[in-house]
């Protein structure tokens, strides 16, 4: 992804499908949709972002040689998840605030409508 100064990196990964582990000067990103997956995951099990972490590198190394990393996954895919939640269920707060009526996610009304 070019950088520069006009926008953020974060600005430029999300058009694309990708959620960075930091705000400024990310060393990974991660597919919004597997966030998206371990996020609704974690709603039926105990959230494990090591087990996740640990799943992902086996995952990765089967697929051929994986390049060393320096840090914890576990830390990057922590807070890529975290914050991905946090600006998600924002987002959910602000639709349903203007839309009257429309039911939040997880919620008995929400999931009335999806079985219809």
């Amino acid at each position: 992804v070019e950088v520069c100064g006009c926008t953020s990196v974060a600005e430029r990964l999300l058009p694309r499908g990708y959620f960075p582990c930091a705000p400024k000067c990310p060393s990974m990103a991660f597919s919004t949709e597997l966030l998206d997956f371990i996020s609704i995951h974690s709603t039926h099990v105990a959230p494990n972002t090591t087990a996740w972490s640990q799943t992902l590198e086996g995952f990765w190394a089967r697929r051929g040689p994986v390049r060393k990393m320096t840090g914890s996954l576990r830390k990057r895919l922590g807070m890529a998840l975290t914050w991905y939640q946090v600006l998600d269920s924002r987002a959910e707060f602000f639709v349903t605030e203007r839309l009257p009526g429309t039911p939040l996610r997880g919620t008995a009304k929400h999931d009335a409508k999806l079985m219809l």
